[in-house]
């Protein structure tokens, strides 16, 4: 018996770019179910596509985001701090509650506390970097506590010829300080800091693209460069990523889950009242070496 053209045909997924150069809204899937392998392969096609992608008005257990999550890679344990460094944080496993909020003792109830965090991306100091963050909206405050997408193929597309012939095969150092949510001391003993030596230059795995690996957060210098020559070249780079024509800025609503590439974008958060709090969660997948 030959199935008729309506049995074959498949769902598809809503896609909506939210920006010319970076993001896509999903419409169309409930994260809180099962989905079948063709639902996932549209997924993967359009954050290939797009870097980051949102899904809006989802009610999601801890479960249903690590679910939803395995389908990227192995969920990633979170990286705990250097020895002898006291980061205050109610679990160490592989789910990470991002608030301010505190308990009845004043210890906080998560990491990353209140306020601005400068450009950065997910655990780029680790040998194999985390490749996708998933972020789901709990309680958003009524102004402020966006986050910030920046494309990185966008920096690197930008790039003159010279430059991109003069970065294929560089690496830079890139470090992580707790409690840092700003530039790095590039003075820090890197004994006492997560750190790693990155490729400068990214071929990004599943898009095909080159994207310009550096955030001026964690980028701390550029290897077998005199220092003040590679500061200077990494400022300019650092703005080249934070252009404002590359960015996608999201206003959070509760029951949003974000994800994103960490090798194709930087993130940053912007300033909420202090009268107020915020909290989401998070868990990462694991990533490959960079070659």
């Amino acid at each position: 018996m030959v199935a008729s053209a309506s049995a074959l045909t498949l769902d598809q997924i809503g896609v909506t770019k939210l920006h010319p150069l970076i993001g896509a809204q999903i419409e169309g899937v409930d994260l809180a179910r099962p989905l079948g392998d063709d639902t996932i392969a549209q997924i993967k096609d359009a954050w290939h596509a797009h870097t980051m992608l949102v899904f809006r008005d989802q009610k999601l257990s801890e479960e249903d985001q690590r679910r939803f999550a395995a389908h990227f890679g192995p969920i990633a344990e979170r990286v705990k701090p250097p020895p002898g460094k006291d980061v205050k944080s109610p679990d160490w496993g592989d789910m990470m509650m991002i608030t301010d909020r505190v308990d009845a003792d004043g210890e906080p109830l998560g990491a990353l506390g209140h306020g601005e965090m400068w450009f950065h991306t997910d655990k780029c100091y680790r040998e194999r970097p985390h490749r996708v963050s998933f972020l789901y909206g709990i309680e958003i405050p009524s102004v402020g506590g966006h986050t910030k997408f920046a494309s990185l193929y966008a920096a690197y597309d930008k790039l003159a010829d010279e430059l991109k012939r003069r970065f294929a095969g560089a690496m830079v150092m890139q470090g992580h300080e707790y409690g840092v949510g700003r530039r790095i001391r590039l003075d820090v003993d890197l004994a006492s800091i997560h750190h790693c030596r990155q490729p400068m230059v990214v071929a990004v795995p599943g898009s095909g693209r080159n994207s310009l690996y550096v955030s001026r957060q964690n980028t701390m210098w550029i290897e077998g460069m005199d220092r003040a020559e590679s500061e200077a070249l990494l400022t300019a780079l650092f703005d080249l990523t934070e252009d404002p024509a590359h960015i996608y800025e999201h206003i959070w609503r509760p029951g949003d889950l974000v994800m994103w590439d960490n090798l194709a974008c930087l993130h940053a958060r912007t300033d909420w009242p202090k009268s107020e709090t915020r909290m989401l969660r998070r868990c990462t997948v694991e990533g490959e070496r960079l070659h």
